[in-house]
């Protein structure tokens, strides 16, 4: 007898014969489920494997048996890969050299661009299309180049066009940070590996599809990117510190709203008594309030805090501070 056992104790039984009208069913779902994993699988390795001996050998060829079904498999396989890849050894190795060296990307908010809406405009859309059409779009032979160019010295020229297009997509983006050390130019091609690989994915969908496909797959990797923070933040907790002294609750935010911001302090004799701060630049907030130059990337935050007896500034600082190290660990 084959037992499956579930969760509420109850027990399962199918008979090993052929003839049972309960396990036929059974074992046909079981077998497509199997099947469906390993055609998967091997689809994955395929286009992998598609994508590697293109990089290695980048031809102007376009895909054979082009259909939509095949087009939109493409890019969901290569999406996944990519959010694979990120995952496992790029965030964890970016966290590590943040460590050694605080990676700035913004070193001051700027309140106005701060919105989700601009952001996924600009982030996920506006900026895929424009870098797609720079740095991919003439990656196809088409009429006007046969009137520049034969095809012969195109083909031979190709896998260098290919290989310069995706080495300055991908440092182009080096301009995302605000560093300057020695050590920061000396780890830059780790902190733009994600945009080279991204570069080699995207080039090889322009190349294999059409410059429009590369703009979708694009598209939805920077939609992830943006969207992906937010959801993180559903499941954070507020930071809550609470004493004899004082209470206070710290909220960190992904993106200004529309509510106007807020920014009261109550204060006597040099002491604080009362702070009240909504969607303000925790940079920002340590500069205004404590003259501490924070040299870290800057994030949003809502903040409370109440004392009875006061908090001084150099008091006020050392519990902002505290946050700030609960915070990078």
């Amino acid at each position: 007898m084959l037992r499956i056992k579930f969760s509420a104790g109850r027990q399962f039984s199918a008979s090993k014969s052929a003839s049972s009208p309960s396990a036929k069913p059974l074992c046909d779902i079981l077998q497509n489920i199997v099947l469906k994993l390993n055609s998967i699988k091997i689809l994955k390795k395929n286009i992998l494997l598609e994508v590697y001996y293109f990089i290695k050998n980048p031809t102007d060829q376009r895909i054979e048996n082009w259909t939509f079904k095949k087009n939109v498999k493409y890019i969901l396989v290569i999406l996944c890969f990519e959010l694979v890849i990120n995952a496992l050894i790029f965030f964890p190795l970016i966290y590590f050299l943040n460590k050694v060296e605080p990676i700035l990307y913004e070193i001051r908010i700027d309140y106005n661009s701060n919105t989700f809406l601009q952001t996924l405009l600009i982030t996920a859309f506006l900026v895929p299309i424009a870098e797609e059409m720079i740095f991919r779009y003439l990656l196809r032979y088409n009429k006007l180049f046969s009137k520049i160019i034969d095809r012969n010295k195109w083909n031979f020229s190709f896998k260098i066009l290919v290989y310069i297009s995706i080495i300055l997509f991908g440092f182009v983006h080096s301009s995302n940070f605000e560093n300057s050390s020695t050590f920061f130019y000396c780890i830059l091609p780790i902190l733009v590996s994600t945009q080279l690989i991204g570069g080699i994915f995207l080039t090889f969908l322009r190349v294999r599809f059409n410059i429009l496909t590369s703009i979708v797959s694009h598209v939805l990797w920077n939609g992830i990117l943006t969207i992906i923070p937010i959801l993180i933040s559903i499941f954070e907790k507020p930071y809550e510190r609470m004493t004899e002294d004082y209470k206070l609750n710290i909220e960190y935010l992904n993106y200004n709203t529309s509510k106007p911001q807020k920014f009261q302090i109550d204060s006597t004799s040099n002491r604080i008594f009362k702070i009240a701060i909504e969607e303000y630049s925790f940079n920002h907030i340590l500069d205004s309030l404590c003259q501490y130059e924070r040299n870290r990337d800057d994030i949003l935050i809502n903040m409370k805090m109440e004392s009875k007896k006061g908090l001084t500034k150099e008091e006020f600082k050392k519990l902002l501070l505290d946050y700030d190290k609960s915070e990078l660990h």
